[in-house]
């Protein structure tokens, strides 16, 4: 764990990054405490978005609790082009279980239980995340594998471009709703 945590990234090491992040997370609980009333009115006009971020730096959380210590196994240095690749599908298997459940049922609000409404949401749930998941792949191929650039950085680096492309697959594709279930 140790050697985990003194990998670095972006000149810092992970343990130095994760001190930012609680630092960062208090500030926040601050702020939202001294300006709770336009906090909650904020959040209540921006619910799906608000949502969308906080589960998805959830999954991300979820994604690189798998990745890192995967990745900085120890003795799979020399094989980090594959071993990165590999490594990532696996997070990314994790990752996608995770933004599936809340996705559905928290951010878009997509109760509709029946078998046919639950395949066709998660195919297409799947679907485009495997489109996502080919494009972070293609990243770290380029980056890591054949350009040597840090596996870390990079992963960071692909992990935000494909946020932003699974909220708009999710908001316009997986979860679109019909315009007769939004007059309401």
């Amino acid at each position: 764990m140790s050697a985990f945590l003194n990998e670095a990234v972006f000149g810092l090491k992970i343990g130095t990054w994760l001190i930012i992040a609680a630092a960062v997370l208090a500030v926040c609980g601050l702020l939202y405490l001294i300006f709770r009333r336009k906090c909650n009115a904020f959040i209540k006009k921006h619910r799906e978005i608000v949502l969308y971020i906080v589960f998805g730096v959830l999954t991300t959380l979820v994604n690189y609790l798998v990745y890192y210590p995967l990745v900085n196994l120890p003795g799979m240095a020399e094989h980090v082009g594959w071993w990165t690749l590999v490594v990532n599908v696996i997070a990314w298997a994790a990752a996608v279980a995770f933004a599936y459940v809340t996705n559905k049922f928290f951010v878009f609000r997509s109760n509709d239980k029946s078998t046919g409404t639950v395949v066709r949401e998660l195919l297409l749930f799947v679907g485009a995340r495997i489109a996502s998941l080919l494009i972070e792949e293609a990243i770290l191929a380029v980056f890591v594998t054949a350009l040597g650039f840090n596996k870390n950085a990079v992963k960071l680096i692909a992990s935000v471009i494909t946020v932003i492309l699974n909220y708009f697959f999710s908001k316009l594709v997986v979860f679109r709703k019909n315009k007769k279930k939004r007059i309401r």
